[in-house]
């Protein structure tokens, strides 16, 4: 029997939970043994404060979406941005899909798939052509990941990690 989880719209109600679970995924995502734990845990105490977590949620460039377990645990969530897309898609009607997580205990469910395609079929639906990220360099897995959703790489930029400087890649798809 498959086990069934939803993936909802995140409310300010779901802050404490979507607060946990972005530190948790950040620490399974760039913790040792690929970025030191003192770098983890300043860039998390700089970014992923109750507070800061509020203030995203009540933007309206902001979506949430979370990944809910039977047992009604937070395991996932994604954060699409309305903004300015990078350079490389300038004149394109793009959004951003700034954050997508899955607990490391749940990576291989095929949720990061639903999340992902959870995140176009809105994209689409607000009527974007394009969604972009940007995905760091060094994260083999995330841009396998994303080039299997379709994804091509068209660019890159600096992206400040606590006090180093690492670099992303761009990458984008096309969504009509």
């Amino acid at each position: 029997m498959k086990t069934s989880f939803q993936i909802r719209t995140a409310t300010p109600d779901d802050v404490i939970e979507l607060t946990d679970v972005a530190i948790r995924t950040m620490q399974e995502a760039f913790g040792p043994p690929h970025n030191p734990a003192e770098l983890v845990e300043a860039y998390i105490t700089n970014t992923f404060s109750v507070e800061n977590t509020r203030r995203e949620l009540i933007d309206s460039k902001n979506t949430f979406l979370l990944v809910i377990s039977p047992d009604q645990e937070v395991v996932g969530y994604a954060k699409l941005r309305r903004d300015r897309p990078p350079r490389q898609l300038k004149g394109q009607h793009a959004i951003e899909i700034q954050r997508l997580y899955v607990s490391a205990r749940q990576i291989g469910q095929g949720l990061g798939r639903q999340l992902m395609q959870n995140c176009l079929t809105r994209a689409r639906q607000e009527g974007y052509k394009a969604v972009w990220l940007g995905v760091w360099e060094r994260n083999e897995r995330a841009i396998a990941f994303y080039k299997r959703m379709g994804f091509e790489t068209c660019g890159w930029h600096y992206f400040q990690f606590g006090n180093e400087r690492q670099r992303d890649y761009w990458m984008k798809i096309e969504v009509q």
